[in-house]
């Protein structure tokens, strides 16, 4: 005991620059972690320099490691996979929730319970915070449930009971809400042709969301971002999500009681014109993604519409990008990142085919530029030195030469929000390179994994 309370001390001896110095060349929080178990003296050390680093803070955001279900399919716990190394780390993580996560942000897990409460849950402190359910979500079950009571009323009872309803959930009175009687909950059909019409959109969308899909409350969530560390600023952090079947927003901010719904009553016209045009109110308008950036949420649909969020003080909604053609495939995947330079990327995940069960084949790349104020999306070929981890989770994109192994000018990415993943459907886990244009597995399930929550990507956190 005497020789190991003295090789303690010895350690514990070296001093504090040399050891800030070490700590700033740590690129794995694995080795962060190992740095830390070493004595009291070098944990206290560490946890100074992730919460104040004096190095480049940049640095306190570690590389993405991919979140996925464990080789013996445990219940409550989940594997890390590290991509550099191609390697399952050989610890587990405590996840005490069996279900999609409908989220992944700044190290936090976001999970949603049939009760439509919201939970985040950080696995590596093991700390939770319950928020409260989202109430509109109840509106939709009500809706869903009581179809077939409603679709035999005659209209202006019908619109009686839904406005009571609204009423009850706090739902705005002016969402556009399809005719009951043409609501379509499960199809079976397959798509015709190649390109989808205006006309053939609404039948995608029943494809996209399946009955699965439609009625698992985890799925209710299909993004969630939040605006820092809960952890390092408990008292001002935000949550915004993107929620329910019409992709609505809606945000919460440390130790509110409710919910704060984005409405088109604290929309500025333009943002306002978008939401009353045709492809809004025939339900085609998908909002995609969404980034916390120099205070504000900004958030991109399909289309290119960009939405900037003022959410700190008075609340604020305006339109910075309008409708474009550039994509509008329903089952292409659109991303909102922030390079590493401070740029907005817009990122289209391209799938092989129009079925269900389409594999990613490529990914198109577009940036924001503003001439002579103009802002719009511009197509670029190369992401320079950076690397995107895309998915469920908050979308990152890390330097990559500061993570050896990790390769640049390439999108790590996983499957995301998608019912048939509980089907069995396709291991849509990989790499794609912008400079060869190759699609590259790197992370293969088991079928018997398949059947377990998405994988997702999580950022390492120490605290």
């Amino acid at each position: 005991m005497a020789s190991q309370s003295n090789s303690e001390s010895l350690w514990a001896s070296l001093p504090e620059e040399l050891l800030d110095s070490i700590l700033g060349r740590l690129a794995s929080m694995v080795d962060f972690i190992r740095f830390s178990a070493v004595c009291l003296d070098w944990r206290r050390i560490a946890y100074e320099n992730y919460r104040n680093p004096p190095y480049d803070p940049q640095r306190r955001h570690q590389l993405p490691l991919l979140m996925v279900p464990t080789p013996d399919s445990s219940t409550d716990t989940r594997s890390l996979y590290d991509v550099r190394g191609k390697h399952l780390y050989d610890f587990r993580l405590k996840v005490p929730y069996h279900r999609r996560c409908a989220g992944s942000s700044h190290g936090w897990l976001i999970f949603v319970h049939d009760s439509y409460q919201v939970t985040l849950f950080n696995p590596f402190s093991g700390k939770s915070i319950h928020l409260p359910p989202i109430r509109r979500l109840f509106f939709e079950k009500r809706i869903r449930d009581e179809v077939d009571e409603m679709s035999v009323l005659p209209d202006f009872e019908k619109y009686q009971y839904e406005k009571k309803m609204r009423d009850e959930y706090d739902e705005e009175e002016e969402e556009y809400v399809p005719d009951l009687d043409e609501i379509v909950f499960y199809s079976d059909g397959e798509d015709e042709g190649d390109e989808l019409e205006q006309d053939e959109e609404e039948e995608s969308r029943d494809l996209e969301f399946g009955p699965k899909r439609f009625h698992e409350s985890e799925y209710s969530i299909e993004r969630g971002v939040l605006s820092t560390n809960p952890e390092i600023n408990p008292n001002g952090y935000f949550l915004m999500v993107i929620y329910g079947t019409q992709s609505k927003l809606a945000f919460i901010k440390s130790g509110d009681q409710h919910w704060t719904y984005i409405d088109k009553s604290i929309c500025d016209q333009n943002v306002r014109d978008v939401l009353e045009s045709s492809y809004v109110r025939r339900g085609l308008w998908y909002r995609r993604d969404i980034v916390y950036r120099n205070g504000l949420f900004y958030v991109l649909d399909h289309l290119g519409v960009l939405l900037s969020c003022d959410v700190k003080t008075n609340l604020k909604v305006e339109k910075i990008t309008g409708l474009d053609t550039l994509h509008n495939k329903w089952n292409h995947k659109t991303y909102l990142v922030e390079s590493s330079e401070g740029d907005l990327l817009r990122v289209i995940r391209v799938i092989e085919d129009e079925y269900r069960y389409g594999m990613t084949i490529k990914f198109k790349v577009y940036k924001l530029v503003d001439f002579c104020g103009d802002p719009h999306w511009t197509e670029v070929n190369s992401l320079g030195n950076d690397a995107l981890f895309l998915g469920d989770n908050h979308s990152i994109s890390v330097v990559a030469y500061d993570f050896v192994g990790c390769q640049p000018n390439s999108i790590y990415f996983c499957d995301n929000c998608d019912d048939f993943y509980y089907c069995g459907g396709p291991n849509d886990i990989g790499v794609f390179n912008l400079q060869d244009g190759c699609v590259r597995r790197h992370y293969t399930l088991a079928h018997s994994q398949r059947l377990m929550p998405p994988s997702i990507w999580i950022s390492p956190t120490f605290l």
